[in-house]
């Protein structure tokens, strides 16, 4: 049988949970509009390559085009622009905590509810909350990595096309000078 000092602990450990899913929602609302454009533009790009891939087929398509085909039809239904883990994940971890949070108080309050049934249920909803919370967790760091990756090659990629576009301006910039320099000497000497 759980005292009154571990299931106040539980019922600190609940509300803080509950506390910690509103601040991890607080925290990935600000990227959310990266998320989805992100996923928006790797649907976009999937599409595209599904409509070129399909406009190859012909009845003398060899079966590996097929495949590359179904591929990418099931890369295209696994893309969800809305990832569920932020909306019935959160919602359904945040619930599991205020759940914890209320047989806590139900048992603190009653002395009838203090009967090991009850301890059963105040520890199995709280690990309930916490391995959803851990996955949330997970989750919400894989989006933020891969949205932060994507984010970095993206600029990686314009930086070497202001390279390139650098080094051929300068180029150019250097053929123009000598043309400017001989048409100079000409008209000099001439």
């Amino acid at each position: 049988m759980l005292s009154e000092t571990i299931v106040s602990a539980l019922l600190e450990t609940s509300v803080t949970g509950a506390g910690l899913v509103l601040a991890v929602y607080a925290l990935v609302t600000p990227i959310s509009e990266k998320i989805f454009t992100k996923r928006a533009d790797k649907l976009r790009h999937l599409l595209d390559d599904f409509e070129k891939e399909k406009s190859k087929i012909t009845a003398d398509t060899p079966n590996r085009d097929f495949k590359h085909l179904k591929e990418l039809r099931d890369n295209i239904e696994e893309i969800k622009i809305f990832p569920r883990y932020l909306s019935y994940g959160i919602l359904a971890t945040f619930f599991t905590f205020v759940i914890s949070a209320i047989t806590d108080i139900a048992w603190l309050s009653n002395k009838s509810n203090q009967v090991p049934e009850n301890d059963l249920y105040i520890i199995i909803s709280l690990f309930i909350a916490i391995f959803l919370f851990f996955a949330i967790g997970i989750l919400t760091i894989g989006e933020i990595f891969d949205t932060m990756r994507r984010e970095f090659e993206d600029i990686k990629k314009k930086q070497k096309e202001i390279k390139e576009t650098t080094n051929e301006d300068l180029e150019k910039i250097k053929k123009d000078v000598e043309e400017l320099k001989q048409k100079e000497d000409r008209r000099v000497s001439g």
